[in-house]
Parts: structure tokens; sequence; C-alpha cells
């Protein structure tokens, strides 16, 4: 049985994961600073390796977790821009260094990122945007560096999906993203969870370092 680790796994895209995951037969420690199995503040870099030292092999990691501010440039303040960067960026990249470990030693694993349209595209929150470009970039670095240890990094870029995080940005963004979209609704959770169970279960060993867009048309690249 497959030993998977989900943070942000409390509500949303991280939550549809677990339940995939889980019905898939994998055994799934969902992380959340609150109400998860495991709780644990993602800002707390330095407790990273203790803490994935004490979870044993992990053989999929999914970093889900994520923040965004919705504010504008001109009104971020410092705390937002250093947690922003930490959740979004530097504590995924912590992850995966520690947990690819066992898997180097194993010689397999894989490991399924979110990244966001936002990646692509011009956003209202600045900050929220350049992370997930981060993302996008991390998710090909770590492909090159770990594929030939027998591990696969990809990601997922969703479009607008009907979760706590899309009902906190600005409005403008959304009404922007929703003219484009082919069905005219917000994606489910479960759709891009759908994506992930597969990259993390079933994709081929070919595709590493690949960014999978579910979009619904949103963007097109």
């Amino acid at each position: 049985m497959s030993t998977a680790l989900v943070t942000g796994a409390a509500s949303g895209i991280g939550l549809a994961v677990t339940q995939a995951l889980k019905k898939s037969g994998c055994r799934v420690i969902g992380l959340d600073r609150e109400k998860c199995d495991l709780v644990y503040d993602l800002t707390d870099l330095a407790g990273i390796p203790r803490l994935v030292e004490s979870l044993g092999a992990i053989d999929v990691l999914v970093n889900n977790a994520g923040v965004q501010n919705a504010v504008s440039i001109d009104k971020y303040t410092d705390e937002q821009r250093a947690r922003i960067l930490r959740v979004n960026l530097e504590a995924p990249v912590a992850l995966i260094h520690a947990i690819s470990r066992g898997m180097i030693s194993r010689g397999k694993g894989r490991v399924i990122n979110l990244a966001s349209i936002a990646a692509y595209t011009p956003h209202t929150d600045l900050w929220y945007g350049v992370t997930k470009a981060g993302v996008v970039s991390f998710t090909r670095s770590f492909a090159s560096y770990l594929g030939p240890h027998g591990i696969q990094v990809n990601a997922v870029a969703p479009g607008p999906i009907d979760t706590p995080l899309l009902d906190r940005a600005q409005p403008e963004r959304i009404d922007e993203l929703m003219k484009k979209v082919y069905t005219r609704r917000k994606g489910k959770p479960e759709e891009v969870a759908e994506a992930i169970r597969w990259l993390a279960l079933e994709a081929p060993a070919i595709l590493n370092g690949a960014v999978l867009d579910v979009t619904d048309g949103s963007f097109l690249r």
C-alpha cells in the first residue's frame, strides 16, 4: 500500500485529493494548520526535516497548501509577503527536498505540486502569481534532478475552482476568469483531484516535469 502526504488537506482541493487517494487504496496523511490528521504550520521551515523523519516512508507527496492575500501590490504588508513566499514556495521545496531522500533510496516516488494559471497570466495579487510561477519552475528543476532516481515530479495548474481560496480572490479577478470558461461554471475540487490522483498513481514514467492544465478554457497555451 502506497503512503501519500497531502498538504492543505482540510478543505478544497486538498480534501478532495485525500478522499480520491483513499478510495484508490492509499494510506493518506492529511496535513493542515488545523482540523486534520497532522496539524502543522508550514511557515515553520526549520521543523520540516524532523516532521518528515517522523512520518516514515512517503511514496506520494502532494504539495497543495497555499495562501492568497488578494490585495494589490501597494497594500501588501511585509508580513503578508513573507508568509505567502514561505507557504507557497519555500515550504513545498523543503518538503520535496526532505521526502525525496527516502524516495531516492527506494528508487521510486511521485510528487505533484499545485501551480495555477496565475503562473502564466497577469494577476491582481502579484505575489500570488509570482509564487505560482515559482511552483512551475521548481517542478521542472526537481523533475530534472530526481528523474534519474525513478521519481516523477509534475504539477497541475487549475483555473477557477470552487474552493475557499477562490472565494478570497478579488471579484474582478473572478469575473475576468469566468468570462473565458467554456462551460461558464467554476470547476469542482473533485475534478482537479482526479487529475492529481492520476498523476500520483497511474501516469506513465515519461510524464515528468509536466504541468497539466485543468482550466476549462480559462487559459490556453
